[in-house]
């Protein structure tokens, strides 16, 4: 069977802020179809990298390709043009807006499509299908929203522009358990559905349960790459991320 083709390619990225660099030659692969997650502690140059994907911070150096295009330094609006969303750390809805008009506004790159209204009500039934409590919320302002239906509207907005990779950063940042799996839930579906998905998350063992492959940041630089299952089993990855050797002594202490 053929491998599936790579849909994301960053080649050698460097980046930061102003002159504070943050990362220094950066490269992964995200082929179609894949979940795949980055990893590491706080600091390490997660959400910077998918700021440089999706164009809201420029590179310094080095490429980043999309579906076999160049989209180095892109626009933001552009790269939503090209299919590539992104559901960024706090969620950053509009907070005095509906939830409806939220979801439009995601819709946005489409507005110029002759086939808009029917495609934004489509559009709509697909989110509220994967999420139903927003058509229940659907003339709620956003700001009344619990945290987790918050970030559920978060995602929403980011599907409406029909996206092929999702970017996704912290989705499970302080919620409940029972609205993580939900979520991860959801990622699942869109996966099955032939969605792409990038994504950063604080567990680490709960990404790299849904993930493909994945990568783990070290100060700006990969430092481990590997299947979901390769991550899960290296020492390295478990002492230091999923906390392994440290509950086991809790337990063994236990007993």
């Amino acid at each position: 069977m053929p491998e599936p083709k790579v849909m994301l390619r960053v080649d050698a990225i460097d980046a930061g802020y102003g002159h504070v660099g943050v990362l220094e030659q950066v490269s992964l692969e995200v082929r179609q179809g894949e979940v795949v997650t980055l990893i590491g502690s706080n600091g390490a140059g997660k959400s910077t990298l998918l700021k440089t994907i999706s164009g809201l911070l420029k590179p310094t150096s080095g490429s980043i390709e999309f579906d076999g295009r160049d989209i180095t330094g892109i626009a933001p609006e552009k790269a939503v043009g090209a299919g590539l969303a992104m559901v960024p750390e706090g969620r950053r809805l509009f907070g005095p807006m509906t939830v409806r008009e939220n979801l439009e506004l995601g819709a946005y790159a489409l507005r110029r499509s002759r086939s808009y209204g029917s495609q934004l009500e489509e559009d709509l039934d697909v989110v509220h299908d994967l999420f139903p409590v927003l058509a229940e919320r659907s003339e709620q302002p956003a700001a009344t929203l619990s945290g987790g239906e918050q970030q559920m509207l978060a995602m929403a907005r980011a599907l409406m522009s029909r996206p092929r990779l999702l970017l996704l950063d912290e989705p499970s940042l302080g919620l409940a358990p029972k609205v993580i799996t939900e979520i991860f839930g959801v990622l699942a579906r869109l996966q099955s559905r032939g969605v792409t998905i990038l994504l950063v998350e604080q567990d680490a063992s709960v990404a790299l349960r849904h993930a493909d492959r994945g990568y783990v940041l070290r100060t700006g630089r990969v430092a481990l790459e590997g299947t979901a299952e390769e991550l899960l089993a290296n020492d390295d990855v478990r002492l230091i991320y999923l906390g392994a050797w440290k509950s086991a002594e809790t337990e063994n202490a236990r007993t």
